[in-house]
């Protein structure tokens, strides 16, 4: 069965990634059956902690066709940005069919795809520790 995930970086420096399996066949048959679904869960859980639900730019879309490309688009998550483990990953991810696109949720996030100017970082999220 396929999966869908979406990945979301926030403004408060947090990152989170929802999944969800899926009868359809790809990614765009998703997006036009169950548009906003995801999303609504990131939002929900969230609110639920109380953290900001205010991304910084879209979201990214990763859509694997099976059991073995969602466990290469877990590894490439939960990889170190920028490392040569990441840069492995996604291109077993792309071998194996693995789907990505991005995710807009509201008008700025339109503009940052158009534009490249994501939201800054609140303070806090930019904070390095005492002294």
């Amino acid at each position: 069965m396929s999966v869908v995930t979406l990945l979301s970086d926030f403004i408060d420096g947090t990152s989170m990634a929802l999944s969800e399996h899926t009868d359809q066949p790809s990614l765009n048959d998703y997006m036009t059956s169950a548009a906003g679904q995801l999303w609504a869960g990131t939002q929900q859980r969230r609110l639920r902690r109380n953290l900001t639900r205010q991304r910084r730019g879209p979201g990214t879309l990763f859509f694997a066709p099976n059991d073995k490309a969602n466990a290469s688009v877990t590894a490439y998550l939960q990889s170190e940005t920028g490392s040569s483990q990441e840069a492995a990953w996604q291109e077993r991810m792309q071998q194996q069919g693995v789907e990505i696109a991005p995710h807009v949720g509201d008008a700025h996030e339109r503009q940052v795809l158009v534009k490249g100017n994501q939201r800054p970082l609140i303070r806090q999220a930019k904070a390095q520790g005492f002294g």
